[in-house]
């Protein structure tokens, strides 16, 4: 199947709104941070802090992965450009980045849970994925491919 890329409509951007506030909500309960956009590495404090609590008591996974995943990916949006559009395709429907000039496309929700699911992953991505980004779009925009 041939993915079929279309911008968000309205249930899709109420979602992303939902998704953004439970993430902020997130970096508040778990570091106290209330002002201005995260950064990747509070992003990274939070789940890691998040993961180390006991399973039992823990915010679900699910509402972890579209907050932290939709904040990362409202940096992306802010920092480098990209838009948001839901992608859908053999495996599903999902909201996505994507970057118009390169054609680069970022899934910051499956990225968490990647991270989550089959095992927990507490280790920092959400910094080191941030300037693997940034390395790759330096080299696209300006002309050198990708290696």
């Amino acid at each position: 199947m041939q993915p079929k890329i279309s911008g968000f409509n309205e249930t899709e951007q109420a979602n992303l709104a939902r998704d953004l506030a439970a993430g902020r909500e997130l970096c508040m309960t778990l570091s106290g941070h209330h002002k201005g956009p995260p950064s990747a590495e509070l992003l990274d404090q939070v789940f890691k802090k998040w993961a180390s609590q006991p399973a039992n008591s823990r915010i679900p996974a699910a509402e972890v992965a579209s907050g932290l995943g939709s904040l990362f990916g409202e940096l992306i949006r802010v920092d480098f450009g990209f838009i948001w559009q839901m992608i859908e395709d053999q495996y599903g429907t999902e909201p996505a980045l994507i970057d118009e000039n390169t054609g680069s496309v970022i899934f910051p929700v499956n990225a968490v849970w990647k991270r989550i699911e089959p095992k927990l992953d507490a280790a920092p991505f959400f910094r080191p994925m941030y300037e693997s980004i940034a390395r790759h779009l330096e080299k696209v925009r300006a002309g050198q491919g990708v290696n």
